[in-house]
């Protein structure tokens, strides 16, 4: 049996019980909409969202969801992002559950309290028919001057260098994540982000979070997560001409990553072989690269 975390079905129920967050409903649409400045724009114009999107400047779009900046009329940019529900698996299983949205929102609570940065969680909605869920909203505040680690990486020539100190921060990030039972379920480097070189990193893109008690997550969770952080690491890097061919080895990649994870975790990591095979089954060999990873850690 598939496990899964403590907010998957009552998500919504908790993300409304936090202080200050007020539920709006209109036709369609209702939203959990949390307290700060633009509480008042949102409670009002909550049933907008797709307009919002249609409007502000688009940075996302693709069959499954649209994402744009919006700046409201104070001048404050907001983040808005809708998700598609397609085929009958999907709309069954959402008619017994919230939307992932707001098990987006949620989540977002416990990376704070893990001391990590994320976007601030400004609403979260849905859209239903007779109960059939037709979109998922997510509304944060936009981080304007932020870059994630994915263009760091491809981008920067002077990358290699600092891929050393950029590890370790992955991993500090990773460590605290799963300490306090969170699970990201798509730590990729383009999910963290920083608003300066020597910033500390922030997470994204929560849509496939769950939670655990702290020091609760499954084991293969674990392995997946800091197999993915490993294989995008190798993937990024390889769109980079200014990375040596010695770097790609994936070995040495995962033992950086679990000894700096090691150093700062609660959570015992797992071991070097299991994360190397699950990166290369799951992403590495499903790629047409420049390396083969197949047998490095044999």
């Amino acid at each position: 049996m598939k496990k899964i975390g403590t907010d998957y079905f009552h998500c919504r129920e908790r993300f409304l019980a936090l202080p200050g967050v007020c539920e709006v409903r209109k036709g369609t649409y209702r939203f959990a909409v949390a307290s700060g400045p633009a509480q008042d724009y949102l409670a009002e114009h909550f049933a907008e969202a797709d307009r919002m999107i249609r409007d502000g400047d688009r940075i996302k779009e693709s069959w499954a969801s649209s994402a744009s900046v919006l700046t409201l009329p104070d001048d404050k940019k907001i983040f808005v992002k809708r998700n598609r529900i397609h085929g009958f698996e999907y709309i069954f299983k959402y008619f017994f559950i919230p939307a992932r949205v707001f098990r987006a929102a949620t989540a977002a609570q416990r990376v704070e309290e893990a001391g990590i940065m994320t976007p601030r969680v400004l609403a979260a909605g849905e859209k239903r028919f007779a109960h059939f869920l037709l979109a998922g909203y997510l509304v944060t505040e936009a981080l304007t001057d932020a870059r994630d680690l994915m263009s760091y990486v491809i981008e920067r020539p002077d990358a290699p260098a600092g891929m050393p100190a950029l590890i370790r921060e992955v991993a500090r990030v990773a460590a605290a994540l799963h300490d306090h039972g969170f699970y990201h379920g798509d730590l990729k480097l383009v999910n963290l982000y920083r608003t300066a070189d020597d910033a500390p990193c922030g997470v994204w893109d929560l849509d496939s979070a769950q939670l655990f008690r702290p020091g609760g997550i499954p084991h293969e969770f674990l392995v997946r997560e800091l197999g993915r952080i490993v294989s995008s690491v190798l993937i990024f890097a390889e769109r980079n001409p200014a990375f040596p061919d010695d770097f790609f080895n994936l070995n040495r990649v995962t033992n950086d990553l679990l000894g700096a994870y090691s150093a700062v975790a609660k959570t015992p990591a797992p071991a070097a072989s299991e994360v190397m095979d699950v990166a290369c089954v799951r992403w590495l060999n499903k790629r047409k690269l420049r390396f083969d990873y197949g047998g490095l850690h044999a």
